[in-house]
């Protein structure tokens, strides 16, 4: 008998490689996709928990009326206080732990008190504390009343102020220190101030500014701004804190106070009638507040010239989120 070998691979047919090509992609397909979703469900994660990571637990804010919100109206104590303040609107709803303890009027010795309130708080370790100080220091709002009525030009004091203005670094140094130590393992983000009026050659036509403030003034405004800004950038970077000075400028760059349109962020000349029932600065000295008012004309019907409106109360929350991202 003859054996014949047989092999032990027969050849498949055309329609059994196809079904098995058909079935090997289908397979690689569902592969890919779980693979796929797999990592973006993990990127997800990933941004979620950056984004988390990236935002302060609080946000605590010492400081003057650039701080407490005057300006934005509906104010809740002698401090000019409001919910509209800048500090209730940084972060939106990812921050839901604020408090608020600048007041209007303050400067750089008062906020002695606002740092040990600071100090009292538990939770230091990844929050965001922010200052704004010095504006009241350098007599920006008696100085502002001066141009506003003097007969005369009030640029015959620009050498003073600019001596006052640059005396106050050490202290800004000292305040900042004081800041850190009281809040151990927080970022502290200082701010400075927007200028508060145009340059007359970029925009000229004024009316809240126009026959008050002449253009020489308005420049001096301008320098003295400016120089302010310089010293608290020095201060912060020789206390090592961060600065939002440079945000704060230019988020108002074109913005500054004019004509009390919808695109000036700070006021200009302003009258406010006052509801007779809401605290107003005239009252606080009568109150106990801390802080003496700077402007005695502020008091009643100008109280919220020259600060930001409800618009710039969010380009100062804008400022400093953009500080806060680029620390």
């Amino acid at each position: 008998m003859t054996l014949t070998s047989t092999s032990h691979h027969q050849q498949r047919s055309p329609r059994s490689l196809t079904r098995t090509a058909v079935t090997l992609c289908v397979a690689a397909v569902v592969l890919v996709g779980a693979a796929l979703g797999a990592a973006a469900d993990a990127s997800a994660t990933e941004t979620t928990a950056e984004s988390a990571a990236d935002t302060p637990s609080a946000v605590i804010t010492l400081g003057d009326s650039y701080s407490s919100g005057l300006g934005a109206g509906g104010y809740v104590d002698d401090c000019d206080r409001t919910p509209q303040a800048w500090n209730n609107l940084i972060f939106g709803s990812a921050v839901t732990d604020r408090t608020l303890l600048a007041c209007s009027g303050a400067a750089i010795p008062e906020l002695t008190q606002q740092v040990q309130q600071l100090a009292a708080i538990p939770g230091a370790g990844d929050r965001l504390i922010t200052v704004t100080v010095g504006g009241n220091d350098a007599g920006f709002a008696d100085e502002l009343i001066n141009c506003l009525t003097s007969f005369f030009s009030c640029t015959r004091r620009e050498a003073e102020l600019t001596t006052l203005i640059n005396s106050l670094h050490q202290p800004l140094v000292q305040l900042y220190d004081s800041v850190q130590a009281a809040a151990p393992g927080d970022e502290v983000i200082v701010g400075g101030y927007p200028m508060l009026v145009p340059d007359p050659a970029v925009r000229d036509d004024c009316p809240a500014l126009t026959g008050l403030l002449s253009d020489s003034e308005r420049q001096m405004l301008r320098r003295l701004g400016v120089l302010l800004n310089d010293v608290i950038d020095n201060a912060a970077a020789e206390a090592g804190v961060e600065s939002a000075s440079d945000e704060v400028a230019a988020v108002f760059n074109g913005h500054e106070a004019c004509a009390n349109a919808s695109g000036d962020w700070l006021y200009g000349l302003k009258i406010s009638w006052t509801d007779s029932t809401e605290p107003t600065t005239a009252t606080a000295t009568a109150s106990g507040s801390p802080y003496q008012p700077q402007w005695d004309i502020v008091s009643s019907f100008v109280r919220d010239s020259f600060h930001p409106t409800v618009n710039g109360q969010a380009g100062y929350a804008d400022a400093f989120e953009e500080a806060w991202a680029a620390r």
